[in-house]
């Protein structure tokens, strides 16, 4: 049954995630009446924190913040919440073609003639990103052709050693989630240029892995939604938005447990999933295409729990960089208070380039996959890794109404698209961390893009209200 008497509001927002309660939070700070759908039973998004034991928490979905994520700072000191950093004491280890070595960082000791390699071709990608345009990169001189290739291909040309094409090809597949060989160059120029460069995107410590959230990253969303009270509704898709872009006119948005008559909406979901949607009239065919082709990339989450993190004892942080059959990247994933020992590393699609794949087995088994991550573990940290107490997962590919869980662009879709990620459809506003022209993917651009979907709304409107307790 559909509720009565609360349809009337000056913005619906669609999507309870990150971005579209922090815009939430931010319409009802300058005086707007809001109603936030969500689909889903719960508040979060692709944040979805899991529940290790009593009070201890594990990041399901996106969860790192880097020093120079400025506006989720903001938000989390607004909001009371606390950080602490990645642990980071001790030694990474380098495992490659079974020669196992330690270093200080994320960075592994490369043969000379690798590091060098990978210096050049850092040097090379940095000189490119320089020349891409942060809020239209379409618009750079050479867009057509690095958008008409991917960045595996080249890597397979401007990379000569095999060993630093193998860490770049690592380090993009982590921070995307998907094949290189499907990812644009132009796409990963423009997040080296708007994400504070190579070594920031790859480094843990002053990079954007450096700090994580007391309590999980799901909570901001928690506590937003908890301030905003009933103006939240789960368990409400969006089935139709049906607009009138008159002087007069406004939007009917229609969910599965309230219609919501208001000045403005706005879309804070991937394009992908706001595809679901009907929109009424149609949206312009630039901004429908893009629904229908884009993609995100599908990694999951594996943790294993121990009753303490021993490897600490041994002088290792718990991360380790390999080339073994499926935990190729691993970080300490503890508490901040190491009551228990948490070991994560991601398990993704098929296909992945560069010697990145995952057998199938290990992709469709949970019994063969844990099996596999244990067995890698093991080959790291030794005989105690065998034997976690809990072992955890959190699947992206499973999510009713989340396809994928971090954003990329197959060759060909920035410059065929260009703007129509974000650009408003009358009466409809996009946010999401994929409309962020900087620090796209991260907390930090579900932020931004929140705050400039108000911004956009607030101009439209043209009026300021008395703010309303939240």
């Amino acid at each position: 049954m559909k509720e009565n008497g609360k349809g009337n509001v000056d913005v619906a927002v669609v999507g309870a995630g990150l971005s579209g309660l922090t815009a939430a939070l931010r319409l009802t700070q300058r005086g707007l009446t809001v109603r936030v759908l969500e689909a889903s039973d719960r508040v979060g998004g692709r944040t979805y924190d899991l529940p290790v034991t009593d009070g201890v928490v594990t990041e399901g979905g996106g969860q790192w913040i880097g020093a120079r994520h400025e506006r989720m700072f903001a938000l989390l000191g607004e909001l009371g919440l606390d950080t602490f950093g990645t642990h980071t004491a001790g030694k990474t280890i380098y495992l490659r073609h079974g020669r196992r070595r330690t270093c200080r960082g994320v960075i592994p000791p490369m043969r000379p003639w690798a590091l060098a390699d990978f210096a050049q071709a850092q040097f090379r990608l940095e000189r490119m990103a320089a020349q891409v345009p942060v809020a239209e990169p379409w618009t750079a001189a050479r867009a057509v052709d690095w958008d008409g290739t991917t960045f595996g291909h080249w890597l397979d040309t401007h990379c000569h050693a095999e060993e630093s094409r193998h860490m770049f090809t690592l380090g993009f597949t982590m921070l995307f989630c998907e094949d290189p060989y499907r990812i644009s160059l132009l796409k990963v120029l423009h997040q080296i240029r708007t994400a504070g460069g190579i070594e920031f995107i790859l480094n843990t410590e002053k990079g954007g892995q450096e700090t994580r959230i007391v309590g999980g990253s799901q909570l901001p969303s928690k506590v937003i939604a908890e301030r905003l009270g009933d103006r939240v509704l789960l368990g409400s898709p969006v089935t139709e938005i049906r607009r009138d872009d008159g002087p007069h006119g406004e939007v009917l948005v229609t969910s599965a447990r309230a219609d919501v008559r208001c000045a403005h909406v706005i879309v804070a979901m991937s394009p992908a999933d706001a595809g679901r949607i009907r929109f009424t009239p149609s949206l312009p065919v630039r901004r429908a295409a893009l629904q229908r082709i884009w993609h995100n990339g599908t990694e999951s989450k594996v943790f294993a729990v121990y009753d303490r993190p021993f490897w600490r004892e041994r002088g290792l942080n718990g991360s380790a960089v390999t080339d073994l059959p499926t935990a190729h990247y691993v970080v300490d994933n503890s508490p901040p208070n190491a009551e228990v020992g948490i070991l994560l590393t991601f398990v993704g699609t098929a296909g992945a380039g560069g010697g990145h794949a995952w057998p199938d087995e290990v992709l469709d088994d949970p019994v063969a996959r844990r099996a596999a991550v244990l067995a890698d573990l093991t080959t790291l940290f030794g005989p105690e890794a065998a034997r976690p107490a809990r072992f955890l997962e959190q699947q992206w590919v499973d999510e009713p109404w989340i396809t994928g869980c971090v954003s990329t662009r197959a060759p060909g879709v920035m410059t065929a698209y260009t703007d129509a990620a974000t650009r408003p459809v009358g009466r409809i506003h996009w946010a999401g961390t994929e409309t962020a022209s900087e620090y796209e993917g991260y907390l930090e651009g579900a932020v931004r893009a929140a705050e400039r979907a108000v911004n956009e709304v607030v101009t439209a409107i043209g009026s300021r209200r008395r703010p309303q307790p939240v």
